[in-house]
């Protein structure tokens, strides 16, 4: 008996040891909980996003895509659907479901695999919220502690918002909002029971249970959660059997492409560094940009669509790749047939079977019915046309209607017939004729500075042949076959019957195309607030994110002259001044040395006007103007416009040889139509966080002080009642009253407006002024060897600078100037920007006097001629004027130019 009492009592101790040790734990345990307060505060990750002036969304960028939706916004189908599948006991305990843990056990034990989870809500809102996901007994205990503490701090519908917009739901959504936008593109209160169940079978496994990688698996966990809601009464049985038969659609995901990305990515970098990249990625910044996207769209497709005209010209790079057998040709165009069709989809019907179809689909066999098609109809032909007719298409093929006008697709080259001189392509099953006027352009690939001369290419098997894998644009969707022949095959087969018979066979009119290997690049900017309202850095933001019109730094050739023409205005010289084009030596390094600067065309045309010589940009005359100047008064001219760049202390700055981003280069140019005023490059509007928190706006132009600085204003001189104003001081008076901003007289800006607008009426710009009419300006360049093509052009409103060549310095080819390459981008750009923009005529300031003038001899002509030219002067600085500003004669040339490795470095336009 002492023995039984003594081993109980043992036991007793023991059993206290326990207790006390069990509540010990639980109690040191509890003393490492994190606070639960900042449940209150709830600040989930959230997505920043990039947005254009016009409200379109640029970048949407983060490290969770959700979006927080109050509880009560939240249909009950939906909160039930959650309950139903993870914690229908929710409403009843307090934090643990005891009995809910022991059921899931016995459940899990019978299917043999994991089926319910024993946590609750609560639970997941501790372990989610403030607890790691390791798996050890401390944070099993610290769960079942939080959760109530969770619940003794929060009402149950609380502990549901947070719940319901915090949990992960696949496919890179969080919380419901996000999910049911994300998966049906659809708003919640718009939700069905069939969508809601799919939703929150997702919970326990999202990638397992996931109807894009595993819809089998996602039917059988969609239907277990309808049961649940129909057991626990979130659904009525009605409900329930339509939700079984309900096929549901889903929104095929897609990459999040970024717009206007050369822009978008600039202000994404600048936006980070400014705020920090944590933050700006969990904070849910907005940011407002300055980019018009009606215009960037165009502004692109102008960019691409020159380059590879451009490109085309240096001739045909070759095939993609050949493939060699039918087998491989057949194989090829069904993937491709199946990968267009997805592409057209956006969304597929996701079945009550568990399988998934497509928007645009076809039967598998529907490709060898297209094949079935044209052998049956070719076996049709009489045996004498056999060789000479191919079949077109079935207009009764559905396939037709996908493909895009406009567009490049990848085909595969079936025959080329040089007597025909045609190229048939198929694309995914569908026939295409490539006739010659798509491919004479495809001439041997040459690049270099010397004349090329190319034949028109005829014989299309000379490029290409059967199996070949090539770009062809779409042209035309429904054409004759007979329309795309040559003529020539109908002079040698004149059978009436033959034609007959090719008339009837409709094919897709196409032309060969080629990715560019140049490069090419716009900037557009408001010439009064210095807002960019387009850029693009290049052809494809895909291949290449280098942003060309910020980061690279080209010569500017001859679109540089501008600023040297503008100094002389303001020293001296007048339109019709003028400049000798005329054979002359530099000095060179040392006294046995020199150079003779040459023009583009190598002549020599004289004496010439001002505006002459810089509308048909002759180099001789500029670089004159140069040395009458004085380098040294260029520099410090040019530093006036906040334009940053490396510019030689040399003779060599007259021909634009030194590097200089094209936002530079185009934002001094806006000093001229805007009346001189300098401008600070703009890009971003307003950066707030989601608290509507704003935060400063990063420069962005590193030429400018910060904007903190207040520029200073010379005072205009005083004059007292009665008085006239007082005698101009001593010095130039171009250069009264100017400050950081005022940095060229008005009078002057306009004159040197009215010059540059001659340049795109009259000059080497010309065709610019025949597209867009009178109210432009602008200015070619070219580099030496033709590696540079600029133009740089405006309107009353906009700036725009528009830019072609390779990355890597290679010449674009013979001919390839600044009008032929780079003006023809400006033109495309600016018939949809000017209509929207407005493009009136340049304001005239006061003391402007215009005068008739003989356009080539400067002379002023008497009234009534009728061949004069209309020119504009300062008043009191014209032709007949005795006013002189300063002698031009008693200026420092400003010494030698460096050395030059070839005497063709002058030749520039």
């Amino acid at each position: 008996m002492k023995r039984l009492v003594k081993t109980l009592a043992v036991l007793a101790i023991m059993c206290l040891f326990g207790v006390f040790s069990v509540v010990g734990l639980f109690f040191y345990i509890s003393m490492d909980l994190p606070q639960i307060n900042s449940l209150k505060d709830y600040n989930p990750p959230m997505n920043s996003r990039i947005y254009s002036k016009d409200g379109e969304v640029l970048l949407d960028i983060g490290t969770e895509t959700r979006e927080v939706v109050a509880f009560d916004k939240i249909p009950k189908r939906v909160v039930g659907a959650f309950l139903a599948a993870e914690d229908d006991n929710f409403y009843n305990h307090e934090g643990i479901d005891y009995y809910g843990i022991v059921r899931a056990f016995i459940v899990n034990m019978k299917e043999g695999r994991l089926v319910q989870g024993g946590s609750t809500i609560t639970q997941q809102v501790a372990k989610s919220f403030l607890l790691t996901k390791e798996r050890t007994i401390s944070r099993k205990v610290k769960d079942l502690l939080l959760a109530r503490k969770i619940e003794q701090k929060f009402s149950k519908d609380e502990i549901l918002f947070l719940y319901l917009n915090q949990v992960y739901l696949g496919g890179g959504y969080y919380g419901v909002k996000a999910a049911f936008k994300g998966y049906f593109d659809k708003d919640l209160n718009q939700a069905t029971p069939a969508e809601a169940a799919l939703v929150a079978g997702l919970l326990v496994a999202p990638g397992r249970y996931s109807p894009y990688v595993n819809p089998q698996y996602a039917k059988v966990r969609q239907n277990y959660v309808l049961k649940r809601m129909y057991e626990t009464k979130k659904i009525t049985e009605e409900e329930y059997q339509a939700a079984l038969k309900e096929d549901i659609k889903m929104r095929i995901r897609r990459t999040n492409d970024v717009k206007g990305g050369h822009f978008t990515d600039w202000i994404r970098q600048e936006v980070m560094k400014s705020v920090g990249t944590e933050e700006f990625l969990t904070n849910g910044f907005k940011v407002v940009t300055t980019l018009d996207w009606s215009l960037q769209s165009k502004a692109e497709k102008a960019v691409r669509d020159r380059v590879k005209e451009l490109d085309k010209r240096q001739g045909f790079k070759g095939a993609i790749k050949q493939l060699t057998s039918d087998e491989e040709i057949k194989a090829f165009l069904v993937d491709q047939r199946k990968s267009i069709l997805r592409e057209q989809s956006s969304f597929f019907t996701y079945t009550t079977a568990g399988k998934n179809i497509f928007e645009f689909h076809e039967d598998d066999d529907s490709l060898e019915k297209t094949f079935s098609y044209y052998e049956e109809e070719k076996g049709k032909l009489n045996e004498r046309f056999q060789s000479l007719v191919e079949i077109g298409n079935s207009q009764n093929d559905p396939f037709l209607k996908f493909l895009q006008l406009d567009k490049a697709y990848q085909g595969v080259v079936l025959a080329v017939d040089d007597a025909k001189r045609t190229i048939l392509v198929e694309i995914a099953g569908t026939k295409v004729i490539i006739p010659e006027s798509g491919f004479e352009w495809a001439h041997e690939r040459k690049f270099g500075e010397e004349p090329h001369w190319f034949q028109p290419q005829k014989t299309p098997s000379k490029i290409l042949k059967r199996g070949a894998v090539v770009l062809v644009n779409i042209v035309d969707k429904s054409v004759s076959s007979d329309q795309l022949i040559s003529a020539d095959f109908f002079k040698k087969f004149k059978d009436p019957a033959l034609r007959a018979l090719l008339a009837k066979q409709k094919f897709i009119r196409a032309s060969l195309d080629q990715d560019p290997e140049v490069e090419g690049a716009l900037i557009a900017l408001n010439t009064h607030t210095g807002e960019i309202v387009t850029l693009v850095g290049g052809v494809d933001f895909k291949k290449s994110q280098f942003n060309r019109v910020i980061q690279s730094s080209r010569q500017p050739g001859s679109a540089f002259k501008p600023f040297i023409y503008a100094a002389g205005l303001e020293n001296g010289y007048n339109p019709s001044s003028i400049l000798m084009d005329s054979p002359q030596a530099l000095g060179g390094v040392d006294d046995s040395l020199s150079w003779k600067p040459r023009n583009y065309d190598g002549e020599f045309k004289g004496p010439m006007t001002f505006r002459n010589a810089l509308e048909v940009s002759r180099n001789i005359p500029t670089v004159r103007l140069v040395q009458d100047l004085g380098v040294n008064k260029i520099h410090e001219f040019v530093n006036r416009f906040h334009i940053q760049a490396q510019i030689p202390k040399d003779m060599s700055l007259s021909l634009g040889s030194f590097g200089i981003s094209l936002a530079e280069l185009t934002k001094g140019y806006a000093v001229f139509p805007n009346g001189g005023k300098a401008v600070r490059l703009r890009h971003i509007t307003s950066i707030k966080d989601r608290t509507g928190k704003s935060y400063p706006i990063p420069p962005a132009d590193a030429a400018w002080p910060p904007e903190t600085e207040k520029p200073k204003v010379e005072p205009a001189p005083e004059v007292a009642e009665g008085e006239t104003a007082p005698a101009l001081p001593q010095g130039n008076p171009f250069q009264q009253n100017l400050s950081s901003v005022q940095v060229y007289d008005p009078r002057l800006a306009f004159v040197m407006t009215n010059l540059l607008r001659g340049v795109a009426t009259y000059g080497t710009a010309a065709t610019a002024g025949k597209a867009l009419g009178y109210n432009v300006g602008g200015k070619t360049g070219t580099t030496n060897n033709y590696v540079d093509a600029l133009f740089v052009g405006f309107s009353d409103t906009l700036a725009v600078g528009t830019w072609a060549g390779f990355d890597d310095n290679r010449p674009l080819g013979y001919g390839e100037t600044g009008t032929r390459a780079a003006l023809p981008i400006f033109i495309d750009y600016m018939s949809s920007a000017m209509p929207k923009y407005g493009a009136p005529d340049f304001p005239v300031p006061d003391g402007i006097t215009s005068m008739l003038v003989n356009k080539q001899t400067g002379k002023v002509l008497p009234p009534g001629s009728t061949d004069g030219f209309l020119e504009s002067f300062v008043t009191g600085f014209d032709p007949n004027s005795d006013t002189q500003v300063f002698d031009p004669n008693s200026q420092s040339t400003g010494g030698k130019p460096s050395s030059i490795d070839d005497e063709g470095f002058w030749e520039n336009q």
